[in-house]
C-alpha cells in the first residue's frame, strides 16, 4: 500500500481518537444551565436522595468533579479515600471534622473546605436540598465509620 495512504490513515486515526476522548471527557466548550443539569441518584431505591452529576473525570477511577445533590438532614460519620474540595453552592450546610458533637457554623453559598482522604467527618444538609460542588483527586467513594 502507498506510504501517503498509510500516513493519511494514521492521521484520520488520531483525530478520531484525539476526538473520542474529548466527546468522552467533555472538553469540547459546552453551557449547561443549572435547571438543566441531570443528576444520578447514589441509590436507586431512593431517587430523592443524595444524587451526583459528573462534570468531568471518572467517579469510579478518578480524580473527578461533580455537583453532589443532598436532601434535609444529616449523613453518617464516614470517609472518602481521595482527598477533595467542597464548595457550597446552593443551601445551608454544616462540615465537621472527627467524631465530635460540635457540627461547627451553618455555613451559606459559597463557603467552602478541603479534606484529607481517610478523614473522619459529617456533613448536614439544613434545608430542604443543597448543592456542592466536589473535586476529589482520586474515585468518588463514601464508607460510614463505625460507631
Amino acid at each position: 500500500m502507498d506510504k501517503r495512504i498509510l500516513a493519511a490513515a494514521g492521521v484520520l486515526a488520531a483525530v478520531f481518537a484525539v476526538n473520542t476522548v474529548s466527546a468522552q471527557n467533555k472538553t469540547a466548550d459546552h453551557v449547561t444551565a443549572a435547571e438543566s443539569v441531570k443528576y444520578t441518584p447514589l441509590d436507586p431505591k431512593d431517587p430523592n436522595g443524595a444524587a451526583i452529576s459528573v462534570i468531568s473525570g471518572d467517579p469510579q477511577k478518578g480524580p473527578v468533579t461533580l455537583f453532589l445533590r443532598l436532601a434535609k438532614g444529616a449523613s453518617p460519620l464516614h470517609t472518602h479515600t481521595s482527598n477533595y474540595h467542597a464548595t457550597l453552592i446552593k443551601g445551608q450546610h454544616k462540615h465537621w471534622y472527627g467524631n465530635t458533637t460540635d457540627k461547627g457554623p451553618a455555613l451559606n453559598p459559597g463557603s467552602h473546605w478541603s479534606q484529607a482522604g481517610k478523614a473522619v467527618h459529617g456533613d448536614e444538609c439544613l434545608t430542604a436540598q443543597c448543592v456542592l460542588l466536589v473535586q476529589l483527586d482520586g474515585p468518588y467513594d463514601y464508607a460510614p465509620v463505625a460507631k
